[in-house]
């Protein structure tokens, strides 16, 4: 194959601000503590599935 004329730009990579529940279980726990944090001030939002809204957020739905 033929070299390259100019190398390829990329954009920049960002922090993740949408998490979901699964994803939140691999972190370790200093960046849980971190992402929970800023999910709980509003800055992060949680993707729920279809599953979790099927289950009441409190114990008396």
């Amino acid at each position: 194959m033929p070299k390259r004329k100019k190398i390829e730009e990329f954009a920049e990579c960002r922090d993740k601000e949408c998490w979901h529940s699964y994803s939140l279980q691999t972190l370790p726990p200093a960046k849980f503590s971190i992402v929970v944090g800023k999910i709980l001030k509003g800055r992060y939002s949680l993707i729920h599935s279809r599953v979790d809204k099927r289950v009441p957020l409190t114990p008396f739905g």
